[in-house]
C-alpha cells in the first residue's frame, strides 16, 4: 500500500508544469481565500492522466481520478486540496484486487517531492474501500510470510493436530477455511480436512471472527476453541497487512460479505515526516 501511494503522490507532482517560485503555500493563506485560475482545471487534468498512467503501468488495470488544486504554484510544489482515485482489477503485490475506492479527506495535503526520499510535510488522512475475492485472499495465504502464522498455531495445538495447508472459499456470503492437518501421535498417518465458516465484525481496528459454524469435524469440538482457531489463523488480516507501514498505515472500520465479495471500509493515515 504504500508504494501504491508513492507512485500516486509522485504522478501527481511531476505532472505538474513549472511555474514561478511563491511562498504563499500555507494551509491559512490557500484554504481560507477564494483562488481563481482560469488555468487550473487544465492543469488538473493533465495530472489526473499522468496519475492514470503510472498507475496502470505499475498495477494494471483501470483507473479514474479527480484532483483539485488551489493554485498552480502551489501545485507545482506539490500541495493539492482533495484527490478522488477509483480503481478496478489491480494487482497490488501480486494481489488481485478488483475494486480500490480512495478519497482525501484532509483539504490541504502537501508531499515535498525535491526531497529523497521524498517527504510529507503534512499529515493526510484518506477513506477508503476495498473489495477482495476468494482468489484473493488465497494468493497471499501461498506467502511464504503466512507458514510462521501455521507455526504459531501448530505449537499452540500440538500434540492434538499439526495444520500443514489453509485456504479459504467464499459461499453464501460466508467464508469457509478448509484446514489441511494430521494428528502427530495416531498410529493413523493419513491426513485429514477440517472446514469451517465464519463472518467478520471489527473491533477496535482487529478484524475478528462472528458465527463460526463447523461445516465437519472428527468429534465434537467446542465452538468457542473453533473461534480462537479461526481468529489465530486470521487470513483476512494478514491480507490487509501490508497496509502498515512506517509512514503510512489502514485502519479497517467495518468488513462486509455482499454477493460472495469482501468489501472492507476504514481510513489510510500518511505521517508527516520522510518516506521510508
Amino acid at each position: 500500500m504504500k508504494k501504491l501511494f508513492t507512485i500516486i503522490l509522485t504522478s501527481l507532482i511531476l505532472s505538474t508544469p513549472a511555474l514561478a517560485k511563491t511562498d504563499r503555500d500555507s494551509s491559512d493563506y490557500l484554504k481560507d481565500r477564494k483562488h481563481i485560475a482560469l488555468m487550473n482545471p487544465l492543469v488538473e487534468k493533465v495530472a489526473e492522466k499522468a496519475i492514470k498512467k503510472s498507475l496502470k503501468k505499475e498495477f494494471g488495470g483501470n483507473f479514474n481520478i479527480e484532483l483539485d488544486g488551489y493554485t498552480l504554484s502551489s501545485m507545482k510544489k506539490g500541495i493539492f486540496k482533495n484527490l478522488v482515485i477509483t480503481g478496478k482489477n489491480l494487482e497490488v503485490e501480486n494481489i488481485e484486487v478488483p475494486y480500490l475506492h480512495l478519497k482525501s479527506i484532509t483539504d490541504y495535503n502537501w508531499v515535498d517531492y525535491k526531497k529523497d526520499p521524498i517527504e510529507y510535510k503534512s499529515d493526510m488522512t484518506f477513506a477508503y474501500e476495498m473489495h477482495l475475492t476468494e482468489k484473493s485472499i488465497n494468493t497471499a495465504l501461498k506467502n511464504k510470510k503466512y507458514d510462521k502464522r501455521l507455526e504459531k498455531v501448530n505449537k499452540i495445538a500440538y500434540p492434538l493436530f499439526t495444520l500443514y495447508d489453509a485456504r479459504i472459499r467464499i459461499k453464501h456470503d460466508k467464508v469457509h477455511i478448509i484446514m489441511e492437518y494430521n494428528i502427530p501421535l495416531s498410529p493413523y498417518k493419513r491426513n485429514k480436512t477440517f472446514m469451517v465458516s465464519t463472518g467478520f465484525k471489527v473491533d477496535n481496528n482487529r478484524i475478528y471472527a462472528s458465527n463460526v459454524g463447523i461445516d465437519n469435524a472428527y468429534g465434537k469440538i467446542p465452538i468457542n476453541k473453533v473461534t480462537n482457531l479461526v481468529n489465530l489463523l486470521d487470513p483476512l488480516t494478514f491480507t490487509l497487512s501490508t497496509m502498515n507501514t512506517d509512514n503510512c498505515y489502514g485502519r479497517v472500520e467495518s468488513v462486509k460479505i455482499i454477493d460472495n465479495i469482501i468489501q472492507i471500509n476504514g481510513k489510510i493515515y500518511v505521517k508527516k515526516g520522510e518516506s521510508k
